[in-house]
């Protein structure tokens, strides 16, 4: 929403930002879908169910693949920052004493 303290935040990425606004109400679906998916997500993973270890796994490996094609479309070298976080992250939930408890 214009003029609030959000706008703030936008400043940091504002191709981003322009980008989200240029998607409308279809911006706001996807992000509310998004939201809810990590909920159910994360509290999946407080249970050891296995569809969540799939959906995070899953889920991190597509977030670095769009990191990765974002810093080769865009040239801008600060989106790959989540590359490595992202396979740090998918490392630890696929080593066998991590994924076995999620059978």
């Amino acid at each position: 929403m214009p003029g609030t303290a959000l706008d703030d935040l936008w400043a940091v990425n504002p191709t981003g930002h322009a980008g989200l606004r240029s998607l409308g109400p279809v911006a706001i679906v996807g992000m509310a879908a998004l939201s809810v998916t990590m909920v159910l997500t994360a509290c999946g993973l407080l249970a050891r169910q296995r569809w969540a270890w799939w959906v995070a796994v899953i889920g991190l490996v597509v977030n670095a693949a769009g990191d990765l094609g974002t810093a080769i479309v865009t040239s801008d070298p600060r989106t790959l920052i989540g590359v490595p976080v992202a396979g740090v992250i998918v490392w630890w939930l696929t080593r066998r004493e991590v994924r076995s408890r999620f059978d």
